[in-house]
């Protein structure tokens, strides 16, 4: 998503823009572009532009339970600071120091590009493992059966394996 901040950066501290957005980007690395939507509020700042946004997303994924294909919508809340890197009024580069160099920054053409932060805060919402729903009883240990669908009829009795060779010995014997 880009932006042209040029006549914001010429504005006072404080001045703010909002805008809603419908765009594509590519939220993962050789990913395909997906959807992405929300707002984006910029406000300047005295060193560059401070950038709020609401996003919402979704990438294609399976169940971490019953491993159904399904679309996992991810929202994601940014705020950043974006600093220039030329001085809109002079055309002089600008030197920040390094406590500011992990900032990101506006182009030497007033561009906010805002794809790098929403691969990173995609990223850091994306779940570790998505579920189709919230009541997923995933599939069964033993059979593979999803249990959403169906009832499986095995042993639900979970056994230490370190026991493994009593446990035989005990089966043997008609005991469990």
């Amino acid at each position: 998503m880009y932006f042209n901040v040029s006549q914001l950066l010429k504005e006072s501290s404080g001045s703010a823009r909002a805008y809603k957005v419908s765009d594509f980007a590519s939220v993962q690395d050789g990913a395909p572009m997906t959807p992405i939507s929300g707002m984006v509020k910029m406000m300047r700042t005295d060193a560059g532009i401070w950038v709020s946004a609401q996003l919402t997303t979704y990438f294609d994924c399976e169940c971490s339970r019953c491993v159904i294909e399904m679309e996992q919508p991810v929202d994601m809340s940014i705020e950043e600071e974006y600093l220039p890197e030329i001085d809109v009024h002079t055309g002089v580069r600008l030197h920040f120091p390094d406590a500011m160099s992990e900032n990101f920054h506006i182009d030497h053409t007033h561009i906010l590009d805002m794809s790098e932060a929403i691969r990173q805060y995609f990223g850091l919402n994306m779940p570790f493992k998505p579920v189709c729903r919230d009541g997923c009883k995933g599939l069964c240990l033993t059979c593979g059966a999803d249990l959403n669908d169906t009832c499986c009829s095995c042993d639900k009795i979970v056994r230490d394996p370190r026991w493994g060779a009593l446990l035989e010995f005990a089966a043997a014997q008609g005991r469990n």
